[in-house]
């Protein structure tokens, strides 16, 4: 019972030190690789019951085989989005790549009350986000182009 418990827990504590935000970073990329050498112990505890016959050896199996499952689960990278993460508040992001794809999908969802961040946009320092941001406000535009200079466009939205 011990062993379960002990194993309930790496789990429990890995995933938690994964997901959440309050966890330190180095903490949070050393968890999964604890639980997998808690897993691996467990493992070679399992297999040698089996082997002396002590143990089902599908039992063994099958708990070989979730935590591996778990252990892959707890591989896939962490993604924490702020509640109020829609393509305009993410306009103001200090990703440039974010900043360019937002202008990009605000663009494609013809979000016109979003216009004057894209202007904003323009006057960037990444080329990538200028661009993102001019294509936008010409398919904001119906595809008519007012140049990349921001005065013509402030004259068109506000």
């Amino acid at each position: 019972m011990l062993l379960f418990f002990l194993l309930g827990g790496s789990a429990l504590l890995a995933l938690w030190a994964q997901q959440s935000p309050i966890a330190p970073e180095p903490i949070s990329r050393f968890a999964p690789w604890a639980f997998l050498a808690f897993a691996i112990g467990f493992s070679a505890y399992r297999l040698a019951l089996v082997v002396a016959k002590r143990y089902s050896p599908f039992k063994a199996f099958a708990q070989i085989v979730v935590a591996a499952l778990f252990f892959m689960l707890l591989l896939f990278p962490r993604v924490v989005l702020p509640i109020d993460a829609t393509p305009g508040s993410l306009l103001s992001d200090r990703d440039p790549k974010v900043r360019a794809l937002a202008a990009e999908v605000v663009g494609w969802r013809q979000s016109v009350s979003e216009a004057p961040k894209l202007i904003g946009l323009l006057s960037g320092s990444t080329e990538a986000v200028r661009v993102a941001a001019h294509d936008a406000l010409v398919r904001l535009n119906a595809g008519a182009d007012l140049g990349v200079q921001p005065e013509a466009w402030k004259a068109r939205y506000q």
